[in-house]
C-alpha cells in the first residue's frame, strides 16, 4: 500500500491530520531498506574502496585544470588561434635505409664482370638469380661499389684466378659474391707474386776464403805448370823422353 493511500484510510477512520502524518513517517521508516551489517573486513574493504574512488575523481579534476589552463585562447574576433610553428629540422642527416643499394649498381658489377670473364677465359654469367642479386646488394653496401669493381680487375689480373694452379680452379661469380672470398680478393690474396730468381747470387767470400784459394792455385802452378790456352788440361814436356820399343 502506498503512503498516500494510508493517509487516506487513516482520516476516513477518524484521525487527525498530524496523527495520520506520524504514522506516515513510523511507516515510511520500517518500509525504508535497512543498511546491511558488515564484518569487520568487509567494512575494511569498503573504506578502502570508498579512498581509491575520492583519489581518482581529484586526480581527474587536477588534470582537467591543468588542460583548462594549457588551452589556447581563441581569437577575441572569434577566429581560431595561430597554429603553432612547426619544429625547426634537425641539421644531422637521417642515416640510409638498409639495403640502398640500386639495382643499376648490380647490373653495372654483372656487367663489368662478364666483359673481365671474356677477356680472362672464365666463366661468363647466364642467369642472375634472386640468390646472387641479394649477396652483390649485400656487398655494395658493405664496401662500396667502386671496391667491388676493384675486386674484379683483382680477379682478371691474377693467375691463380685463372686457373694457373694445381687444380685448374678458375673463379665465378658466385666467388666474387661470397663473403669471405670478397674480403681475401680486395685484401690481395690472390694478387700474382714477382717469380723468384732461379739462381741466388753468390755470396761474398772472406778475406780468409780468399787467401787459401790464391794458395790452392799458386800451388797447382807449381807442380803442373801454366795451362795452355788451346788445352784444357796441363802441358807435359815429352821432348826428353825416350819412346824406343824395348
Amino acid at each position: 500500500m502506498s503512503i498516500s493511500a494510508a493517509i487516506r484510510r487513516m482520516l476516513a477512520a477518524g484521525l487527525t491530520i498530524e496523527q495520520a502524518l506520524i504514522a506516515a513517517e513510523a511507516f515510511e521508516a520500517e518500509s525504508a531498506p535497512k543498511e546491511p551489517v558488515l564484518t569487520p573486513r568487509q567494512a575494511r574493504n569498503k573504506r578502502y574502496y570508498e579512498r581509491l574512488k575520492a583519489s581518482e575523481k581529484r586526480l581527474n579534476s587536477d588534470d582537467q585544470d591543468v588542460s583548462d589552463a594549457g588551452a589556447e585562447p581563441s581569437s577575441p574576433d572569434g577566429s581560431s588561434p595561430t597554429p603553432p610553428s612547426p619544429k625547426p629540422q634537425s641539421s644531422i642527416p637521417p642515416s640510409p635505409p638498409k639495403g640502398g643499394s640500386s639495382p643499376t649498381d648490380v647490373d653495372q658489377v654483372v656487367t663489368a664482370f662478364s666483359e673481365m670473364a671474356r677477356r680472362s677465359g672464365l666463366s661468363v654469367p647466364r642467369a642472375i638469380t634472386a640468390s646472387r642479386r641479394r649477396s652483390l646488394l649485400l656487398r655494395i653496401e658493405e664496401h662500396g661499389l667502386p671496391a667491388v669493381l676493384d675486386a674484379i680487375e683483382r680477379i682478371g689480373r691474377s693467375r691463380f684466378c685463372r686457373g694457373e694452379n694445381d687444380r685448374g680452379w678458375r673463379a665465378d661469380l658466385d666467388f666474387l659474391c661470397q663473403p669471405k672470398s670478397f674480403v681475401s680478393i680486395i685484401e690481395g690474396k690472390y694478387d700474382d707474386r714477382p717469380l723468384q730468381q732461379s739462381q741466388a747470387p753468390p755470396r761474398p767470400q772472406s778475406p780468409s776464403m780468399q787467401r787459401h784459394h790464391e794458395i790452392h792455385a799458386r800451388l797447382k802452378r807449381e807442380l803442373y805448370g801454366e795451362p795452355d790456352d788451346q788445352f784444357a788440361g796441363t802441358t807435359v814436356d815429352l821432348a826428353a823422353g825416350d819412346f824406343r820399343s824395348h
